[in-house]
C-alpha cells in the first residue's frame, strides 16, 4: 500500500468517522510529516542551487529582493537545501526549526511589499503566486507540530538531547 493511498484511507476513516485509533501511528505520521518538510524544502532548494527560479517575482517583491538573483539566490538555494537535509536527518532540530520558521515567516514579506503579485485584480483575490505563499502557513505549523513533539521527547528521553542540538549532554554531528 503506498503512502498516499494509506493517507487517502486515513482521511476516508476520519470522515465517515470509523472506530478506530490513529493514536499508535503518532510517531510514524510525525515522522512523516518530518520527512515531507523535508523533501520540500530539499526540492525547492535544489532547483535553486540548479539555477531555476520560478518564484524571482515572488523573492524580488520580498524583504530581501536582492536574494532574487545571482549569488544570494545560490545562497537561498543552499539554505534552503541545508533546512531538507537537517530535518531529514533529524539533527540540531531547534536550530533547524528556528531556521525553517524564520525562512516560511519571511515569505510572507511578499504580501507587504508585493501586493500586486499576490492580489489581482484586488484583494482578497489571491493570485497563484499569492496561494503559493499562503499556503506556507501550513509549513510554518507542520514544522512547529514537529519541533513541539520533538521537544517533548526531549523531555522524556535524555538520549534525544544530542539530536536536538540542546542542553549538557549535546554532541556537534
Amino acid at each position: 500500500m503506498s503512502i498516499i493511498h494509506s493517507l487517502l484511507v486515513i482521511n476516508f476513516a476520519i470522515l465517515i468517522e470509523m472506530p478506530f485509533s490513529l493514536a499508535p501511528y503518532g510517531e510514524k505520521l510525525i515522522s512523516l510529516l518530518r520527512i515531507t518538510l523535508a523533501v520540500i524544502f530539499i526540492w525547492f532548494g535544489l532547483l535553486k542551487v540548479f539555477g531555476y527560479n520560478p518564484v524571482y517575482d515572488l523573492i524580488y517583491h520580498s524583504l530581501a529582493p536582492i536574494m532574487a538573483s545571482g549569488a544570494p539566490f545560490l545562497l537561498l538555494g543552499v539554505f534552503e537545501t541545508a533546512i531538507g537535509a537537517l530535518l531529514l536527518l533529524n539533527r540540531f532540530v531547534f536550530v533547524t526549526h528556528t531556521f525553517l520558521v524564520l525562512h516560511l515567516v519571511g515569505t510572507f514579506s511578499t504580501f507587504i511589499f508585493g501586493w500586486d503579485v499576490v492580489f489581482s485584480p484586488h484583494f482578497p483575490i489571491l493570485t497563484l503566486a499569492g496561494e503559493f505563499v499562503l499556503k506556507n502557513l501550513t509549513l510554518v505549523v507542520a514544522g512547529l507540530v514537529v519541533l513541539a513533539h520533538e521537544s517533548g521527547k526531549r523531555k522524556t528521553d535524555p538520549s534525544t538531547r544530542a539530536k536536538l542540538g540542546t542542553g549538557h549532554g549535546a554532541k556537534l554531528r
